[in-house]
């Protein structure tokens, strides 16, 4: 068990979302101004920093995200103990949904291994930085992705609702809340209007991975 006032743990599509926008540098003051630390499980290290290193497509991000590890902004995690959590995790996770043949695989081990560390973590206050909607729903609206899985597949699914349980005790957030904060405490300077600005910031992130809608962006503009 690791014990700490406060974590963020990141999950790879976050991370990535934040480097393909060029907005990696926000890390560091937000991690100043949180007071917690922040965390990512060896699997999304290795999704982000040691596979990207042997392409030359995303060589450059790999070595900005490395250099954030080397300066402990990002903390690695590794251990026996997480890679039986995470196993676990991802069996609950990928026998949840049932089509009439066969359970369908929701999850990969990058972001169950966050869940697993969230678990293994003792905070007063933590949450995981996942992007990717899959996760999302699981955790926050089981019924919803169960239907839209019906909807994705045209089959009746069948849910293991026991599960539900599990995954309703993980509080998510995505990358485009940080960026949001990162832009109210000026960590994020850009030559126009407030609203404009803030729009920019968030469609950009929209466009390369996370999932959030075009009312929540118009929303968060006025805030």
């Amino acid at each position: 068990m690791i014990k700490t006032n406060k974590a963020l743990i990141f999950d790879s599509g976050a991370i990535i979302t934040l480097a393909l926008n060029n907005l990696l540098f926000i890390l560091e003051p937000l991690k100043k101004a949180f007071g917690g630390e922040f965390y990512i499980p060896g699997a999304v290290k290795n999704e982000v920093v040691d596979k990207p290193l042997k392409t030359k497509r995303f060589m450059l991000e790999a070595l900005m995200i490395k250099s954030l590890i080397n300066k402990k902004i990002l903390v690695v995690i590794s251990d026996e103990q997480l890679k039986k959590e995470t196993k676990r995790i991802l069996d609950m996770a990928n026998k949840t949904f049932k089509t009439q043949e066969e359970w369908i695989r929701l999850l990969h081990e990058g972001e169950t291994s966050c869940l697993a560390l969230y678990s293994l973590i003792n905070a007063k206050k933590k949450s995981i930085v996942i992007d990717e909607r899959t996760t999302r729903m699981l955790c926050e609206a089981p019924e919803n992705l169960r239907k839209l899985l019906e909807k994705k597949l045209h089959n009746k699914i069948k849910a293991e609702r026991k599960n539900y349980e599990l995954f309703s005790n993980f509080n998510i957030i995505r990358s485009s809340e940080l960026a949001f904060i990162a832009y109210k405490r000026k960590i994020i300077d850009l030559p126009a209007h407030p609203r404009d600005a803030l729009r920019a910031i968030l469609y950009a992130i929209k466009y390369k991975g996370c999932a959030i809608s075009n009312r929540e962006i118009e929303i968060a503009k006025r805030m």
